[in-house]
């Protein structure tokens, strides 16, 4: 006999996904509602997922019969077994509709062992739709729980071009970028300090932040693995989002909470898990020294680092940095930093398709002390990697140069984020 509750789950979520007003997002034109394959879309708690999801069932409403589902739903802290699913396909044929083509699926990693019923709904015909809020969904773990069959879509907060989209800015070629200089650069800074958590964007309710940061601390690790240590577990995330785009090794956290060597491997792996915090490896040709080298963390968002962190709003500099690291995530671009013989860093390396690129990045470059570093350390590491080309990445500032046949471009961030 299906529970009642059930259908009424199904009743309120079937009308949620019907939301009207929603936002574009570009990650919608890029997937594929027709294919065979299992599609996830993977990202940070309040990215904005299950909007993707609705938008996805704007595209295909006209195509078959659907059933979103989202599993945070507290009916499901009681209904956790896979089985429910199949519990959730018989009672939306039985009391909605008998036939079903798509199935959108909120966060199902809050079902236990899900990937059984769902190999068995795709050996069924359906298309599927998952969404979670778990990097393991983007790893080879999942193409082993799926056998292989599915295709991965990540998800972080607004890019800067949406943000601006969810200001109104419209920006249809390069010379608007040029001619909306002043207001662009305005809204960069707000970028930085709010970050591009779509519900933070609209409200500009930057406290939310604080509660987004015990949401993915709380509910994506201390509940999903069991953690002991808390209170530990949440200063060690604030600190490390503190110390963005900076090396912070295991052994220095290690001391300064107490803990042991191993549990702080542990606990960043978590942060990692729960899309908190990214790292960054530092290039080299030896995959053995890329390995033992010191990784730099960057926070999943600047507005959240602002948030919790104890002094990332003072430093201008390295919030630049977060965004433009972050926009390299965006584009799924191999990205390293980058240090020279003589010891010297640049901020990122990007390898690409018969095509390396070296990002330097700077708040500006007014004091000639800073712009000489900066820039040594460009040349030297272009000269390593022997590119005819370099790029420091600055707030506001303009300009081109020739150095011994080698051409340095300096742009502003706003410019670059919108190319």
């Amino acid at each position: 006999m299906i529970d009642t509750t059930l259908i009424k789950v199904i009743d309120f979520w079937q009308k949620n996904a019907e939301e009207k007003g929603l936002l574009p997002r570009v990650i919608v034109d890029k997937i594929d509602t027709d294919t065979q394959e299992v599609v996830d879309i993977v990202g940070p708690r309040r990215s904005g997922k299950s909007s993707v999801m609705k938008l996805l069932i704007q595209k295909i409403k006209t195509k078959g019969n659907w059933l979103y589902m989202n599993f945070e739903d507290p009916y499901f802290l009681e209904h956790s077994n896979a089985s429910v699913i199949e519990e959730l396909i018989e009672a939306y044929k039985v009391y909605f509709k008998p036939s079903l083509s798509y199935v959108f699926f909120d966060e199902i990693q809050n079902i236990l062992s899900w990937e059984k019923a769902v190999r068995k709904l795709r050996d069924g015909q359906y298309k599927i739709f998952l969404s979670g809020s778990s990097s393991k969904l983007l790893s080879g773990e999942l193409a082993g729980l799926l056998t292989g069959r599915h295709i991965s879509y990540q998800l972080l907060p607004l890019s800067f071009r949406e943000y601006l989209m969810f200001h109104g800015v419209s920006l249809p070629d390069k010379k608007a970028v040029l001619l909306q200089d002043t207001v662009l650069q305005k809204h960069l800074e707000e970028y930085l300090q709010i970050g591009g958590f779509p519900a933070i964007v609209l409200s500009s309710n930057q406290e939310l932040l604080k509660q987004y940061y015990t949401d993915m601390i709380q509910r994506d690790i201390v509940r999903r693995h069991k953690v002991r240590e808390a209170p530990i577990l949440e200063k060690m995330g604030a600190y490390l989002i503190s110390n963005a785009a900076k090396i912070v090794s295991l052994s220095s956290l290690q001391k300064l909470y107490g803990i042991s060597y191993d549990l702080a491997s542990t606990y960043l792996e978590y942060f990692k898990e729960a899309f908190l915090l990214f790292e960054l490896p530092q290039f080299s040709y030896s995959l053995k020294t890329q390995q033992k080298a010191l990784k730099k963390n960057y926070p999943i968002d600047t507005g959240l680092a602002n948030a919790v962190s104890f002094r990332f709003s003072e430093e201008s500099g390295r919030m630049l940095e977060t965004s433009v690291f972050l926009e390299l995530k965006r584009q799924e671009k191999e990205t390293y930093y980058y240090k020279t013989d003589s010891g010297k860093e640049v901020d990122f390396f990007v390898k690409g398709k018969g095509r390396n690129e070296l990002i330097q990045v700077v708040w500006n470059l007014t004091d000639e002390k800073t712009k000489k570093r900066e820039i040594n350390s460009l040349f030297e590491a272009m000269e390593e990697q022997k590119l005819k080309n370099g790029l420091i990445l600055t707030f506001n500032t303009r300009e081109k140069f020739s150095l011994n046949n080698r051409d340095i471009l300096i742009q502003p961030v706003y410019q670059w984020l919108l190319e």
